[in-house]
């Protein structure tokens, strides 16, 4: 990025009362139109595909890439954590101080940092998601999560959008040895997407799935949903024939968070943790946002080749 080089614009309302009591009610929200600039839009995507394709800008390997090309199946929906790290397009959007305001206001914080964020590439006919929560995955770092998820594509039903289950963040908790909904094979291509949630809604007392309230996420490129760390949610195979779908996701947990002693750390996480030390570093979850104005030092200098 060059000195005159503009930034990747994003444009969030402010949040109303009605938008916290829906998100309260619901466990998530949807806004249109963040991305306000096609062009922006056409730059994330080129950016995403080049790094599915092994070229990064800054020359750092992502954390982890589900998919390679001429290797993977071409109908598995592809996933890259981290794309921050590996390039400076992406995280002008993931290490966007306005996405950082909306995910804090929303979490009730003073300040918040990136957890991680995932690059969901779902090709036509692409293979589901299955349905989970992201807390689980991310409690080793943090006691709260939400989750800003930005289409680069327009989604809906018909290209195999995200699903949400209305209201299920306010159901009790599904025991660790019942939830393996973030494992390797209930994650990416499961045989049954359904199974982690079907899993939640029986120890919830709900017989079947069939009738729940499923919202599906159908917004322009450009727009975003917003989503609490304990709803459920996941998605179908890509029904589209000649349509597929790309969104960036990012988790954001509080500033203050910490690694929990109680809980083995994920590898994504663990690789980062300091001998004898429960810190964050910001080199790898940085703050971007806070109330009283601070954010990480390298924020700048992480959005430049």
């Amino acid at each position: 990025m060059n000195q005159n080089e503009e930034l990747i614009k994003v444009d969030i309302r402010e949040i109303t009362q009605q938008d916290r009591e829906s998100f309260d009610k619901n466990g998530f929200l949807v806004f249109d139109n963040i991305l306000p600039n096609q062009s922006d839009i056409e730059k994330l995507k080129k950016h995403a595909e080049n790094c599915f394709n092994g070229e990064f800008d800054k020359g750092i390997t992502p954390d982890d890439v589900t998919w390679r090309p001429n290797f993977s199946p071409n109908d598995l929906t592809r996933e890259l954590a981290n794309s921050w790290k590996t390039d400076s397009i992406l995280a002008q959007l993931v290490l966007n101080e306005n996405i950082g305001k909306l995910a804090c206001e929303l979490l009730e914080c003073d300040s918040i940092r990136v957890g991680q964020d995932d690059i969901f590439w779902k090709p036509v006919s692409g293979k589901p998601i299955g349905m989970h929560q992201d807390l689980p995955y991310l409690e080793c770092v943090a006691k709260k999560v939400i989750t800003v998820w930005i289409a680069l594509s327009d989604v809906s039903k018909q290209n195999g959008t995200v699903e949400f289950v209305e209201g299920s963040h306010k159901w009790k908790d599904l025991p660790a040895e019942l939830n393996d909904s973030n494992t390797n094979e209930e994650f990416h291509n499961p045989k049954n997407y359904l199974k982690g949630l079907e899993n939640a809604s029986k120890f919830n007392g709900i017989d079947s799935t069939v009738n729940l309230p499923i919202h599906y996420v159908t917004v322009k490129a450009g727009g975003c949903s917003i989503h609490h760390g304990k709803l459920w949610h996941g998605s179908n195979t890509n029904p589209s024939f000649f349509r597929g779908r790309m969104v960036v996701a990012i988790h954001f947990i509080p500033g203050d968070s910490e690694y929990n002693p109680n809980f083995k750390p994920h590898s994504a996480f663990g690789r980062y943790k300091i001998f004898g030390s429960n810190k964050l570093e910001e080199s790898f979850y940085p703050i971007i946002y806070s109330k009283n104005g601070y954010k990480s030092p390298n924020i700048q200098s992480l959005m430049k080749k």
